[in-house]
């Protein structure tokens, strides 16, 4: 769980250009890489210099440790917690997302951000109804997960269908962005975007082939102001749905 300049243009661009702000939430305390080398960081580069006029990698570093916590604070957020399953990297708050969520995190966070944590959670599903209670109605869940190239990297690779499938269409929440991000540094702007099943009917088509080395889906998802009793949220592939339609 890491931030290079990829990730790091990214998040800016998603939060800056989306006007959040408030509480905050990291799944993992994420480290801080930054600035590498060649398209990536010209990227970042670039990203910083529109969206954050005056500031400096430096000026996002925390002074004392390895960890991103500056980072999120320069970005606009009035609190910046990490949720871990141990205290092993000092996480501010010790929750299992597979067991049940303590009450007092529930509707605590206006952003959570998964960085490349669920996919080690075997427990999927409960770890995403879990970050689902610790939104605020209105709260946006940002997701850098790994997608494509990551074989043994974690328990799942998650693909654009999850978001789809799973938080726009069985949890009802607003799609902000879904694209696929290559991480190699030479191949930063090399997104590939996809169809919307629920729109065609169809799995999720890519626009374009994929670049070499792991690739990440960037995602962003809101909560609605009002959701649905849980027994009705439940996940189906569209192109199965439209079959079992035509039955």
């Amino acid at each position: 769980m890491a931030l290079p300049d990829t990730l790091a243009a990214r998040l800016i661009q998603t939060i800056r250009t989306n006007g959040l702000s408030g509480s905050f939430a990291m799944l993992g305390r994420q480290r801080w890489i930054g600035g590498r080398k060649k398209a990536s960081l010209a990227l970042f580069e670039r990203v910083l210099e529109e969206h954050l006029p005056g500031l400096t990698e430096a000026d996002l570093v925390n002074a004392h440790d390895i960890y991103s916590e500056t980072f999120f604070t320069k970005l606009g957020f009035e609190s910046v917690d990490s949720i871990d399953f141990s205290p092993f990297e000092n996480a501010s708050i010790i929750q299992d997302l597979s067991a049940p969520l303590a009450p007092e995190l529930e509707n605590r966070f206006d952003v959570i951000y998964d960085g490349g944590t669920c996919e080690h959670i075997f427990e999927l599903a409960t770890a995403y109804r879990n970050i689902d209670r610790m939104l605020k109605p209105g709260g946006v869940l940002i997701g850098h997960s790994p997608t494509d190239g990551w074989v043994n990297h974690g328990f799942y690779q998650i693909c654009p269908e999850m978001v789809y499938g799973f938080w726009q269409k069985a949890m009802g929440y607003e799609l902000i962005e879904c694209f696929l991000q290559p991480l190699l540094p030479a191949f930063a702007e090399k997104v590939v975007t996809t169809t919307n099943p629920n729109e065609t009917g169809k799995r999720p088509r890519l626009s374009d082939k994929l670049a070499p080395g792991g690739i990440m889906l960037i995602y962003a998802v809101r909560k609605p102001s009002d959701t649905a009793p849980e027994g009705l949220r439940r996940a189906y592939q569209t192109d199965y749905t439209e079959k079992w339609s035509n039955t």
